[in-house]
């Protein structure tokens, strides 16, 4: 080295050793929430890199010792990579995840680039930073393996200990919203991480982190965010914002509540967590709705930290939010904690207003009555009030109540609710006996046996997924159904009447409709099955429409739909036929483990054949996944006559 060369690093080391101490004088700089996403992440300037001292034979016998002990096969590399389940390509997309030319798809390559940019401190590629500080969970995964030595350079990574320093979480949950049908990219639930840092000792969790993986999208149609996330047309990537946002848009805009589960994690864990969520700044995933979506990707970063987190083969084809869950009880420290959403909590305290009181609070609430204007006894008072500014939120977030008069109510609601201090005296919700991971299994098999058209008959139905209004509602919620590939095949006991069918999609939401709340129910089916006219040929169906639903669907609720069927066919004129009608029907629960559902539907054909149908169905439920069910239908099309009496044992797994 050059006498001008040293006399560069002599300065440069002189300069990162003021800047430390500075730092150290006066702390990390504040945050805010946009300094801690996944792509505008805070930090100090990277200091002067060290003097190049890794030996050329070092740069030779890690690779070599590396490959004696397997490591580029180890799971817990591949992990690193996010190359998991059997897979043999990463899910990561983002090109300067990985060091090496085909990184990607060949570990023992990305393994061997790695090593040797971690010896070169110079190297500053793909983001302007050594690979050292970049990708810190691999540097000590194989500081582990391979006991690194005074050969290696270490580097201080200031930027990214500062961020990991803001974050410092004492404690970790993995968070379930609830499913949400009325939002395509949440029906079937949703997880992310929670981090709680000393913010949170003191109290107050909502201060806490999150840790989100989303589709990067902007689509706001429903049905072709469904339709390309089914197909891969978006990619994913996390995020760390504060977790107070991802409460207001789950647990206050979206209606849906929150399940906390504790994790179980060490220090060292946690750390390597922080490490390894640095590695995987801004970049992009391979989504996929059913497969490579949320909480897949959430159990590939929990993995990293807990290596024993091994979920098989068991997503390969689908991953469910709750079956997710269900993989995680040897990392969970107790049982979830739960969260309210604002309209569950409205709708309980609603459900303890008397009849006078309910109308004062919808009054104060629509605006028709003036907070100064409420004559009741103190308690009653500070009851209307204060629910009234809870509805007024609720249908603002929700799009129901223009902003200017939302606000402008509220702030009168409070001013007169802050004169009135006695206490509401509402009971808080109760919490429901079951959480989202002790419900049924998500996939189910039914057999059933009985009469078909006045003959004896079997029938077979196999859905992958996921959850349907007669189906035990524990841990999913009543009055929701989502089905997806349903299969069903009936057949007299001689086979001369075969019946088929496959439901593509069939989604179902019974949501009550009241003084409080006016959700509009709404049903949608896409299916092919053998036509019952003419030639019997196979038919392409696509049927759904808008409905009202009065009454609660886990006691006694009565709804309606307007259904519009069109219909694909060789056999009909003009190979279409349209058909419109009403459908209703009474869905309820008797008896707890006993659910009843008796539905008609009339619908006329346009130019096609009309559809009268009556159906009685019930399901008791015998085990967690293990069903008794009774089917009876009679119905007629084109003029025949169609009737079933089947009784089937429902298996969940």
């Amino acid at each position: 080295m050059t006498a001008l060369r040293r006399a560069v690093f002599a300065c440069a080391a002189a300069v990162t050793l003021l800047t430390a101490q500075h730092a150290r004088a006066t702390g990390p700089a504040p945050a805010h929430a946009a300094d801690v996403s996944a792509e505008g992440i805070p930090g100090t300037t990277i200091p002067a890199e060290p003097p190049r001292v890794a030996a050329d034979d070092l740069a030779a016998e890690l690779p070599a010792r590396a490959r004696a002990l397997g490591l580029a096969r180890d799971p817990r590399w591949l992990a690193l990579l996010h190359i998991n389940g059997g897979d043999t390509r990463s899910d990561v997309e983002s090109r300067y995840f990985f060091l090496a030319a085909d990184g990607e798809s060949d570990p023992e390559a990305e393994l061997d680039a790695t090593l040797a940019a971690f010896l070169d401190p110079a190297d500053r590629a793909p983001r302007d930073e050594p690979a050292q500080c970049i990708f810190g969970a691999r540097f000590h995964w194989l500081d582990e393996q391979l006991h690194f030595d005074s050969r290696m350079p270490r580097l201080a990574c200031e930027r990214r200990e500062a961020w990991m320093r803001m974050l410092a979480p004492d404690r970790a949950w993995v968070v379930f919203p609830a499913a949400y049908l009325n939002n395509p990219s949440s029906m079937f639930g949703h997880t992310l991480l929670r981090l709680d840092g000393r913010e949170v000792r003191a109290g107050t969790p909502l201060l806490a982190y999150a840790v989100n993986f989303a589709a990067n999208s902007t689509d706001t149609n429903g049905a072709l965010f469904a339709v390309k996330g089914l197909f891969g047309g978006y990619s994913g990537q996390f995020s760390v914002l504060p977790y107070y946002e991802k409460i207001r848009e789950y647990a206050r805009l979206e209606s849906r509540d929150l399940w906390e589960y504790p994790l179980d994690l060490d220090a060292a864990q946690k750390r390597m967590l922080l490490l390894h969520l640095w590695e995987l700044r801004g970049a992009e995933f391979t989504y996929y709705f059913f497969t490579r979506n949320c909480s897949y990707e959430l159990l590939t970063l929990l993995k990293v930290a807990r290596p024993d987190l091994d979920w098989g083969d068991a997503f390969r084809w689908r991953a469910i939010p709750s079956d997710t869950l269900r993989v995680l009880g040897p990392l969970l420290a107790g049982p979830p904690a739960w969260r309210p959403a604002l309209a569950t909590t409205v709708g309980h305290q609603a459900a303890q207003l008397a009849p006078a009181e309910r109308m004062a609070m919808l009054d104060l609430a629509a605006g028709r009555l003036a907070p100064g204007d409420l004559r009741a006894e103190p308690t009653a008072r500070a009851r209307a009030l204060g629910l009234a500014n809870d509805l007024i939120f609720y249908r603002a977030n929700a799009g129901e109540l223009p902003r200017d008069q939302a606000i402008a109510r509220s702030q009168a609601l409070l001013r007169a609710r802050a004169e009135a201090p006695a206490p509401a005296g509402f009971t808080p919700p109760e919490r429901p006996a079951t959480s989202p991971d002790g419900g049924h299994a998500t996939r189910r098999a039914v057999v059933e046996t009985g009469w078909l058209g006045g003959r004896p008959g079997v029938g077979l139905r196999l859905r992958p997924a996921y959850h349907d209004l007669l189906d035990a509602p524990a841990g999913y919620g009543a009055g929701q159904q989502i089905g997806f590939l349903d299969l069903h095949l009936r057949t007299d006991i001689d086979g001369r009447d075969a019946r088929w069918g496959i439901d593509l999609v069939d989604i179902v939401s019974v949501a009550p409709f009241d003084a409080v709340f006016q959700p509009i129910s709404w049903r949608v089916r896409g299916a092919v099955e053998r036509a019952e006219h003419g030639r019997r040929l196979a038919s392409g169906i696509v049927e759904g429409g808008p409905g009202l639903t009065l009454g609660q669907p886990d006691r006694l609720a009565a709804y309606g739909f307007a259904m519009t069927r069109a219909e694909a066919n060789a056999d009909l004129d003009r190979n279409l036929g349209l058909a419109i009608g009403p459908v209703i029907g009474l869905l309820g629960q008797p008896l707890p483990g006993w659910l009843a559902r008796v539905e008609a539907g009339w619908l006329r054909g346009l130019d096609s054949p009309d559809l009268h149908r009556l159906a009685v169905e019930q399901r008791w439920r015998l085990a967690t996944d293990l069903a008794l069910g009774l089917r009876l239908s009679s119905g007629d099309q084109a003029g025949r006559r169609l009737r079933e009496a089947m009784l089937g044992l429902h298996a969940y797994f």
